[in-house]
Parts: C-alpha cells; sequence; structure tokens
C-alpha cells in the first residue's frame, strides 16, 4: 500500500519529474561550458600552430626535446627536428611547443638591446669599483711596510 501512496503522490507532482529534466539538462550544459568548450578550444589552437610551423622554427617535444624544424613532411606526419647537430624524426603530434622564427628573431634582438643598456649602466658601477681599487691601493702599500718593519725586527734578533 505504500507502494500505491508514492506513486500517487509523484502523479500529482508534475513539477518534480520536470524539475529533475530541467536538473539533468542544466547540469549537462553547465559541464559543456566547463569542460568541452575550453578543451576544444584548446585543441584547435595546437592545431593552428601544428599548420604554421615551417622550417626554422624553434620546437620543443613531449619529452623536452629542444631543437629547430628542419624539415617537415604532413603528409606522413612528421617532422625532423635539429638538436644540436643531430637530427630526429617525431611524429607530428609529439610537438609540445612551437616558437616562429620570427618571434625567436625578435626575442633575440630584444636580447641584444638589453645587453646594449646594460653595457650603458656599467661605466656607472665601474666608477664606484675604482674607487675601492684605489682605496684597496692606499691600503696596501701599509700593509707592506708593516711586513717590512716586522722582517727588519726579525733579522735583529739573530
Amino acid at each position: 500500500m505504500n507502494i500505491l501512496t508514492l506513486g500517487a503522490a509523484a502523479a500529482g507532482n508534475s513539477f518534480g519529474q520536470y524539475g529533475m529534466l530541467i536538473f539533468i539538462v542544466i547540469l549537462f550544459v553547465g559541464m559543456y561550458f566547463i569542460s568541452i568548450r575550453p578543451q576544444r578550444k584548446q585543441q584547435q589552437k595546437r592545431q593552428e600552430m601544428l599548420k604554421q610551423m615551417d622550417k626554422g622554427d624553434k620546437v620543443v617535444t613531449l619529452g623536452g626535446i629542444k631543437g629547430t624544424i628542419e624539415s617537415i613532411d604532413r603528409d606522413n606526419k612528421e617532422v625532423v627536428v635539429d638538436c644540436d647537430g643531430i637530427y630526429l624524426t617525431f611524429d607530428l603530434n609529439f610537438i609540445r611547443k612551437a616558437e616562429s622564427k620570427d618571434n625567436v628573431k625578435d626575442s633575440t634582438n630584444k636580447n641584444i638591446e638589453k645587453k646594449a643598456e646594460s653595457k650603458d649602466e656599467k661605466p656607472a658601477d665601474d666608477k664606484a669599483s675604482d674607487d675601492a681599487k684605489e682605496t684597496e691601493t692606499k691600503e696596501a702599500p701599509a700593509a707592506d711596510e708593516k711586513s717590512d718593519d716586522t722582517k727588519a725586527d726579525d733579522s735583529d734578533k739573530d
């Protein structure tokens, strides 16, 4: 008899059935926006990176090997990477990160500019180090004189 009462109560409350259905739909929509959509965006970004790779680009493999692309065979999905004179062949999907040769040139130019700026700043530091050297040289003869005096005292003792 209890089962019949529960069934009758559930049938009388139609919002409960639709409420559960709405909850499940909202749950699936939320999962789509939280996990599936960002994963697809990331996958599209990766495919775009792999399409834009060209000879001479700097790459990092999934294993952490860094090198330069020597050649790409898109039909067989293979890439040959030059790692300091050692040529390694990888599956195209095994590339984790790729920087175009244009970006590499830009970053090296920025590094050169930073080095030039730091060289310009060094003369001010050199002045301070020159002052320190002068004080050391002034103190050094005094130390030599004391050692000469002690040598003379030691010779007198004999």
